[in-house]
């Protein structure tokens, strides 16, 4: 019935121009961005938040009893959520882009059991854990997630829509399900684009390892 009300007022003229003119339309955006705004404060006083570092947009959400670590110059988009369990770290190095929708989880399920053998809480069932680390100057494309237990080495980045699973190298472009390394920038030479190649076989693309692997 409510719905019904709703929406007869929405669709009158007369009740439209006053429930969405542009002065409730200001005041509502105002109010949502004081609100954004005072719980990101709360957010700076609870973990350890460099002063210069920026919450861009609404929705930001930073949770759990663990360490978060968020460096100067660096920031993470709209609607992206942060969670560090107890006994477990996020950090996000300095002049980081974290995009919008990004994830970085330090406890996940463990795929591989069978779930109807508890409630549907994850401290009934087996979990992994583990920190997440992004490095300095990183940027993480929109909707990436990041796993327990992954890492982003110093200038990489990741592509959008990615899952980081693993320890991506410094100074590459990653990318994928899970997220395999697709390139090494152009400044590296080829002996240390090759050494990288080496300490981080495991997730290099089938192309990356064909031209610096022997």
């Amino acid at each position: 019935m409510l719905d019904d009300v709703a929406a007869k007022l929405a669709s009158h003229p007369a009740t439209s121009r006053l429930l969405f003119n542009r002065f409730t339309g200001t005041a509502g955006q105002y109010v949502r961005a004081a609100r954004s705004r005072g719980r990101y404060q709360r957010y700076r006083r609870r973990y350890d938040v460099h002063p210069d570092f920026e919450f861009n947009g609404p929705g930001i959400t930073l949770y759990g009893d663990g360490d978060v670590e968020l460096g100067a110059d660096a920031y993470v988009g709209r609607h992206s959520r942060i969670q560090a369990k107890d006994g477990c770290r996020v950090r996000v190095g300095e002049n980081t882009a974290v995009s919008h929708f990004v994830f970085a989880y330090t406890q996940n399920r463990v795929a591989d059991q069978d779930m109807s053998r508890a409630p549907n809480r994850n401290h009934s069932l087996d979990v992994r854990e583990g920190d997440v680390d992004v490095g300095p100057h990183c940027w993480i494309g929109a909707f990436a997630f990041l796993a327990e237990g992954s890492s982003v080495g110093e200038n990489a980045v990741v592509g959008a829509n990615s899952v980081v699973t693993g320890d991506l190298p410094p100074h590459s472009v990653s990318a994928g399900a899970p997220a395999r390394v697709r390139e090494f920038k152009s400044y590296l030479d080829d002996a240390e684009a090759a050494d990288l190649a080496a300490a981080h076989a495991d997730v290099l693309s089938e192309r990356v390892a064909d031209a610096h692997l022997d």
